[in-house]
Parts: C-alpha cells; sequence; structure tokens
C-alpha cells in the first residue's frame, strides 16, 4: 500500500465516535497512484473507474473493514473528483443524497442538480407545539426527537392534553402522554376510522357544527359531485370527479375544475380555484332535497387477513341534464357512506349503533380489529372534535415512523388526516415538495427513497406476484399482469412519479443539445431511440454511481442481495427468481456493484461506515465535537467549483418532474394513467409525460452560491390549496381506496404461503416482523454496549404467539430463526399471548443487513407511486420494515 501523505493520521481505532475522515484503503492507493501519475484528481478518478478490476477490488471490500484515517483535504478531493466526474460521464441524476428535505445536504444537492431522496417526515416542534390537542400517533419523541421531547413536556404544563396511540407499550414516549392506547399493530386505519365515524355522527349529522360546517364548504372537496357508474349486474359504484368539460363547458383547464350544487340556486356550478369553491354556498349534501333521492352504492370492504369484499350503502343523488345526464353525489355524502353514518330514508346495510360490531366503520367494529376499547374511542374523538370546535381548529395530530413504515402506511395516513380535515385543523406536516430547498425557483430532482432501493437494489426481480393481488373486487383489471417494476415504470413514463436517473443519456448532454431540447428528447422517446432509465434499470448507463448517506441515514432494508446489486460486496447468496415484468428489461446476470462512491457522513461506527468508501464524520448537534454538516458541504462545494473549472463549466441540464399537482385554477385534477408508450395517448410534457425544463448550472459557482446565505424558511409554511378526501385517480379506485378506508395489516400468507418446510427441513411460518425504534441498536457509537446484554441473557429476544411457536414446535426460552428482507435473527423465544398469531416482535439489530438472507417476495403498492397528488401525502411504497414479510423456524442445528 502507498504511503500517506506527511502529517496524514495513521489506522483507525476499532470503534467509538468518529473525528477524522476515513477512506477504504482498496480505494485510496489506487487513487493516491492515479493522481501522482496524473497530475489531476478527476483524471485519477476517472482512471480508477476505468479499470474493472481495480473498481472490483474496492466494492468486495465494502462492509469488510479497511477503512484508513486519512486527512481532510485529501479526502474532501476525492469526493469531489467523484462528483465532477460522475456530473461530466453521467450527469446529475447519476448521484443521490439522503438527506432530510431541510438539512444542507439536500440544499447542496439541489444546487448541483442531483435527486434527494426525501420520505415523509413528521412535522417540527413549533407546528404543534401550540395545539390545545394532540395525538401522537405512532410516534416516539424521547427515542427519536430529544429537542421536540422538550417541547411536549413543555406544552403539557401550558394545558397541552397530548394521547398517545402506538402498539409498543414499552415505548419511553407513553409515559410522557395523558392516555395511551394501544391498537394491535398495523389496525391504526380502523382506530382512525372509527373516530372519524364520531365525529360525523355527532358534529355533521346529528348536530351541524358551523365551524366544521364552514371548513367543509371552502377548503376541502366535500361539496364537489362525483359521478356514479353503472355496472354489468345493475349496481353502482364511485365513479371520477364530475368536471366542467363533463358538462360541455369550455374555457381554460375546464377538464381539470370540479362542479359543485350552488345551494341557493339549485344548479349545478364550477367553483373557482384558490383555498376553496368561489360559489357562495355549495351545497355539502344532496340530503333531503326534492330533486335527490337515494341509490345502493357497492364500496370496498376489506375484513381480516386482507379478504376483500363490498358492502351496500345508500347515497342521495340526482341526475344533471334530464334523463341522459350523470348520476352525482357529493363526496360528503360518499363520505358518510364511507364510514357508515346513517340516514333515515336511505337504503344499504348500516349499523344499528355504535355497538354494532358486525358493521365496518362503528367503534366496536374497531375493537375487533384493534383491541381498543369502544368506549375509548368514542370518548377520545368526541374529546378531539370538541376542542377543535371551542378553539377553532387548534389540534394537531403527531405522525410517527411506526404508522410509517407500514405495507398500508398511505391508507394509515389518509384515514389520520381526515380526522383534521374534518375538524378543521391544519395538517403541519403537508409541505410542498416542489419547494427548492437551496431558496430558487428551478425544478429540483426529488425521490421517494423506497422506490430507489427497490429499483437500485435489484428487489424487482424477486417479486412474487403481480400488483393486482392488492385490487379491490370492484376493480376493472387496470392492473393485470402488471409487476411493481411495471407500475414504477409506468408512473414515471406518464409524469405520475419521479424516478432517476430519468433518462438513458447523461442529461447535461440533453439539454446541451442544439436548438430546442425539450422537443428533441420528446421526438427521441417517441422514436424509441431515447428510454427511460427505469425501464432497463440494470444497463450500465443507467445505474446510480455516487450516494451520500447524511449523518444517522443508513440504508433500506434491502438484504444481501440488495447489497451486492449496489454496492458488489462480497457474497454468495443467491434469493429465487420472482415474476419478469412485462415493460421492464430483464438482464442476465444481475449487476453486482453499481455504485462508485458511497459517502457517509456519519459521525459514528455504524453499519452505513462499515460499507462506505469514504466517511466525513459530522458532529450536528454535539457543540465543539468536529465539523458540522453544514462546514462538510461548504468544503465539499468550494473543492467542486475549483475542480470544475476545468472540467464542467456551465451545462444545460435538462431535468424531468412528475407532473404538477394542477394548473391555477384547478381543483379536480385528472387522475388517468394515459400510457402513451403502448399508443394510449401523445407524449406531451407536462400532461402525459413528465414535465422537462432546460436549467443552466454554473458549476464553478457551486461553492459561492453554497456559501450565500439560504433564505430562511417560514415557520408553519404549509401547503395551500384544496384538502382532498377523494383520490380521483385510476389506481387508487383500482384499489379501492379513492376514499379512506381500512386495509388490514399485510397478509403475508398471500405472500409466502401457508406454514410449509424449509430449505433444511424444518417447519417455516410466515409472520409479520415488527421492529419498533431502539436508541441503542441504531445510534449507540459503542458496539460493546450491546454485546454486553446479550451475554447476559444469551442473545436477543424474539415475541411470538403460542400458535406459531407450537407451529414451528419451539418453547419458551428455546432458539427461533427469523429470516426476513434484512437478514436473518437468531434469538430466544419469548412466546407471550398477548401477541396475536401471525405476528412476532423483535429488536433490529445493526447487523443484520449483512446476515445471509434470500430476500422475500417483494411487493410494490401503486398508490405508494402517487406521492402528493390532490393534497394528500401517501407515505411508505414497499412493505416497511414496521411490517415486514418474515419466516420463522427452528434454527437447522442446535446451537452447543
Amino acid at each position: 500500500m502507498s504511503p500517506a501523505p506527511p502529517g496524514a493520521p495513521g489506522p483507525a481505532p476499532p470503534a467509538g465516535p468518529l473525528r477524522d475522515p476515513r477512506v477504504r484503503g482498496a480505494l485510496l492507493e489506487p487513487y493516491r497512484e492515479a493522481r501522482r501519475r496524473l497530475r489531476d484528481p478527476v483524471l485519477a478518478w476517472a482512471d480508477v473507474q476505468g479499470d474493472p478490476e481495480r473498481r472490483r477490488r474496492y466494492q468486495r471490500a465494502r462492509g469488510g473493514g479497511g477503512l484508513e484515517r486519512a486527512g481532510w483535504d485529501e479526502a474532501v478531493e476525492l469526493v469531489a473528483a467523484a462528483y465532477v466526474h460522475t456530473l461530466g460521464a453521467y450527469g446529475p441524476d447519476r448521484i443521490a443524497g439522503l438527506f432530510p428535505a431541510d438539512a444542507p445536504g439536500a440544499r447542496f444537492h439541489t444546487l448541483i442538480g442531483a435527486p434527494v431522496l426525501v420520505s415523509a417526515a413528521s412535522p417540527p416542534g413549533h407546528d404543534w407545539a401550540d395545539a390545545a390537542y394532540l395525538l401522537v400517533w405512532g410516534g416516539d419523541l424521547p427515542v427519536t426527537r430529544g429537542a421536540d421531547a422538550r417541547r411536549l413536556a413543555r406544552a403539557r404544563y401550558r394545558g397541552q392534553k397530548v394521547v398517545a396511540i402506538a402498539p409498543d407499550e414499552r415505548a419511553p414516549g407513553t409515559r410522557l402522554a395523558d392516555e395511551v392506547l394501544h391498537p394491535h399493530p398495523g389496525t391504526d386505519g380502523a382506530l382512525a376510522l372509527a373516530m372519524g365515524h364520531v365525529v360525523l355522527e355527532e358534529f355533521f349529522v346529528d348536530r351541524a357544527t358551523p365551524f366544521f360546517v364552514d371548513h367543509a364548504r371552502r377548503c376541502t372537496d366535500l361539496p364537489f359531485l362525483v359521478t356514479l357508474e353503472e355496472r354489468a349486474d345493475g349496481t353502482y359504484a364511485p365513479g371520477t370527479f364530475l368536471r366542467a368539460a363533463d358538462l360541455g363547458r369550455r374555457g381554460e383547464n375546464a377538464e381539470g375544475r370540479a362542479v359543485v350544487l350552488d345551494e341557493a340556486t339549485g344548479r349545478a356550478a364550477v367553483p373557482d380555484g384558490g383555498t376553496g369553491p368561489a360559489v357562495r354556498s355549495p351545497a355539502l349534501s344532496l340530503y333531503g332535497r326534492e330533486v335527490s333521492a337515494g341509490v345502493e352504492v357497492l364500496l370496498p370492504h376489506f375484513g381480516a387477513g386482507g379478504r376483500a369484499g363490498t358492502v351496500r350503502r345508500g347515497v342521495p343523488v340526482t341526475r344533471l341534464g334530464g334523463v341522459s345526464g350523470p348520476l352525482v353525489t357529493t363526496v360528503f355524502d360518499l363520505l358518510l357512506a364511507r364510514y357508515g353514518v346513517a340516514r333515515p330514508g336511505l337504503p344499504g346495510h348500516w349499523p344499528e349503533s355504535y355497538a354494532d360490531a358486525d358493521t365496518p366503520g362503528t367503534p366496536a367494529w374497531q375493537e375487533t380489529h384493534t383491541s381498543v376499547p369502544a368506549a375509548a374511542c368514542v370518548r377520545i374523538a368526541r374529546e378531539f372534535a370538541r376542542t377543535a370546535e371551542r378553539s377553532r381548529g387548534r389540534c394537531a395530530i403527531l405522525t410517527g415512523a411506526a404508522s410509517r413504515r407500514l405495507f398500508h402506511a398511505d391508507t394509515v395516513h389518509r384515514a389520520v388526516l381526515a380526522l383534521l380535515t374534518l375538524t378543521g385543523c391544519p395538517d403541519p406536516g403537508a409541505r410542498d415538495a416542489s419547494e427548492d430547498p437551496a431558496g430558487g425557483s428551478r425544478p429540483v430532482r426529488r425521490m421517494d427513497p423506497a422506490a430507489y432501493w427497490f429499483l437500485h437494489t435489484g428487489r424487482w426481480r424477486h417479486e412474487s406476484c403481480t400488483a393486482d393481488v392488492l385490487a379491490s373486487p370492484l376493480g376493472r383489471g387496470r392492473l393485470a399482469g402488471l409487476t411493481g417494476a411495471d407500475c414504477l415504470a409506468l408512473a414515471a413514463r406518464t409524469g405520475w412519479t419521479a424516478a432517476y436517473p430519468a433518462f438513458g443519456r447523461n442529461p447535461l448532454d440533453l439539454g446541451g443539445t442544439f436548438g430546442d431540447a425539450v422537443a428533441r428528447v420528446v421526438a427521441d422517446l417517441r422514436a424509441g431511440t431515447l428510454g427511460f432509465a427505469c425501464e432497463d434499470p440494470d444497463a450500465p448507463e443507467n445505474w446510480p454511481r455516487v450516494l451520500t448517506l447524511g449523518g444517522g441515514e443508513a440504508l433500506g432494508p434491502v438484504g444481501e442481495d440488495g447489497i451486492r446489486c449496489l454496492l458488489g460486496t462480497a457474497s454468495s447468496a443467491r434469493s429465487p427468481e420472482g415474476i419478469r415484468p412485462r415493460d421492464v428489461t430483464w438482464r442476465e446476470p444481475a449487476p453486482e456493484g453499481k455504485l462508485d462512491l458511497l459517502l457517509s457522513l456519519d459521525g459514528t461506527e455504524t453499519a452505513s461506515t462499515c460499507l462506505a468508501d469514504v466517511v466525513l464524520p459530522t458532529a450536528d448537534g454535539q457543540p465543539g465535537r468536529g465539523r458540522t454538516e453544514s462546514d462538510t458541504f461548504t468544503a465539499l462545494a468550494g473543492r467542486i467549483g475549483a475542480l470544475a473549472a476545468g472540467h464542467l463549466g456551465v451545462r444545460e441540464d435538462l431535468v424531468a418532474t412528475p407532473l404538477p399537482d394542477g394548473a391555477p385554477g384547478t381543483t379536480a385534477p385528472a387522475g388517468t394513467v394515459r400510457d402513451w408508450r403502448h399508443g394510449a395517448c401523445t407524449p406531451v410534457p407536462g400532461r402525459t409525460m413528465p414535465q422537462l425544463s432546460v436549467v443552466e448550472r454554473d458549476y464553478t459557482a457551486v461553492g459561492a452560491e453554497f456559501a450565500a446565505p439560504a433564505p430562511d424558511p417560514v415557520p408553519g409554511h404549509v401547503r395551500t390549496g384544496l384538502r382532498h378526501l377523494f383520490l380521483d385517480h385510476d389506481w387508487a379506485h383500482e384499489l379501492g381506496e379513492s376514499l379512506p378506508v381500512h386495509r388490514p395489516p399485510l397478509d403475508v400468507n398471500a405472500l409466502l404461503g401457508v406454514a410449509r418446510r424449509g430449505p433444511g427441513g424444518q417447519v417455516e411460518v410466515p409472520v409479520r416482523r415488527l421492529t419498533p425504534h431502539d436508541r441503542w441498536s441504531v445510534h449507540c457509537a459503542h458496539p460493546d454496549d450491546l454485546f454486553l446484554p446479550a451475554l447476559v441473557s444469551g442473545g436477543a429476544y424474539l415475541w411470538l404467539s403460542p400458535e406459531d411457536a407450537e407451529a414451528i414446535g419451539v418453547a419458551d426460552g428455546d432458539l427461533v430463526e427469523a429470516a426476513g428482507p434484512d437478514g436473518v435473527t437468531l434469538a430466544r423465544a419469548a412466546v407471550s399471548y398477548r401477541m396475536p398469531a401471525g405476528t412476532v416482535h423483535t429488536r433490529r439489530a445493526p447487523d443484520t443487513a449483512l446476515s445471509g438472507t434470500r430476500a422475500t417476495g417483494a411487493v410494490l403498492k401503486p398508490t405508494g407511486l402517487l406521492g402528493g397528488r390532490h393534497g394528500v401525502s401517501c407515505p411508505g411504497l414497499t412493505c416497511g420494515s414496521g411490517d415486514e414479510a418474515t419466516v420463522i423456524r427452528r434454527p437447522r442445528q442446535e446451537v452447543e
């Protein structure tokens, strides 16, 4: 190995906080040699990457130690060279950073045009600390957000009532609450729906609360008319929004403007855009009007285990324009039917009272799913609504990771969000995803981290079923035969979601095309000479090349196959091949080692730093202990600017971003998926395909731009506009999720089958594995602190039900093996009658990502690709770590 430069630090210690940069020795040696020979950092990095043998050598060393101390200037120069080379050779969308939306790293990556991987995050404390009533739903503030935990304690002293809703009875955050509800894992949606049932029953139907009704008319889509579609058997089902164009109206954006019924005239009217209908008094309901009648509609219902069915509920309807006109009702009337709130004279199957446990939507019904007493559900819902009424919307809900990591996290989130919408309370978490963290107005690249892991770690190659297994009984087969990878590719090319890299060529080359760059790209797409990168993610030209993990951030639960695909680590494990997609190219063999550089900013030794090629430790939140994230990116931006002077200069970047959530004046954006690839329409940027914009980037000025003061964020700056409870999109209709609905926890039997024999002949049982946040297993800087308790107890514990323990033949205290997407866990069985059958509970160990495992059947939920359509945030895309499909079994051999 080449000697370090004079004055460079020596080998790194084995453990503890990191203070100096680390660089993988197998990378540092060839880089130093090329740097001396070529006298240019960018050319030196290109020289290393151009040699497959040298590149493969340091990739296979990832995760196996070998990190050496390096000087700060040398480490920053190496990273800057990698960035500059990647920008010029592949493009900015081959670089990505995993950061919170307001972090310095997000601002830096936005400046250079790189995608920022940002998932749904909880609102900051100043958005909810002044609430009079707070529901902490699935969060654990003392563990994950220490500063906000102190803010919560002060708010309680000022009289704020706090109710914690968490499946984990031992969560530290429950100690800060006045009251705690413990629903079964993954059943939060049923509790939220039942609370909404109480709010609608008592504050809208029994007594029309003026504040709530006024907010519903002005600020929500509840007055909007929805068409009812007649099915082949003569029944009706909810259709789409009635839009101005459906009534023959002409004018700007007629296809995106909803229609309401004017309370004063009784005629259809088209409201303006902005914050709500300009019609003086839109009718919230058609119930009781002379021109209305009641008809039964079919609504999807998902029972225990995911069994799909329908429920018949009556809604008041009217027909516009005579006998041949559309049959319509309001969103509010459909919502009452969805929640099971009866009104006299309407047909259908309705609950008799709150105590009716057999009818979906009631407090007693939710108790059968969640175990939360019906009386507690009713009382908390009443308190929340009464407080919102008296304080005029000063109630808040703080959601945490426990609810966002579920497979059906989007439906849970929408049911929870509906409580805020119905009671006139703001949604502080609904921030505009299109905002530029760099303070400008240029389009920014952002991508859901779950989609990134799914696409670039090869999880799509192991899909065990197609997306139509999630469809409701009222679906039309829109997803028939499509895998999750097909859905992602379709959503990307039609503009419904962001997927990066975007195209099969460097966007800097596409943007620098002579003439109209956008028109040239569209022409090449139509001719087939240019494709979307997500349609062939395993082609080398479509690989991500540089990934930066912010402090405390980590790779998703990608499993050993995913780590090998993305990072090229040495491994002999191979997962079974899944269903081949229709529109995504399948390449053999599967790629290994897509990333040229993995950079971690973690200040402690974690799984991320073990896998990283370069570690630039930050000490955010630890004054005086080292450089902050802002310091790190200031240095990196300055070095990139200096290197760009001879390699990049000023370039034109073609940026592809998802469709906007409606043009100005739009109240009901169209949700029709039209695939121009298969001839359904013509590709038109911003309408039937992503928006395309050309952005000029002066890479020599990146350092000065980043060093300039960024505009201060506006506290409480939330997304404005209408709040939608009806999600009018083809895929939402197909899955039966156009209205808030409870979908039970992930049905692992549908994915993995019933109890069966494993590879060693032992019985395997498919279960859902819950992994609550554990501060010491995630953020600990001292690995020995984890090892010592294990010596006392003989290892970790895995809690399981007596039924599952009997099925695999283990007793309390026996060893049990759990194999999931992130690795294999060996633990002691803790058999408990408090655990429901089919669910196990264990703490996540930091080293499971590298354990030997095969990937389970990954499933991608299509509605998770809709992002923030219509003002509805849909966090959660793939099977999250809080709702994993896992198999448990006895170990293959006894441990002596």
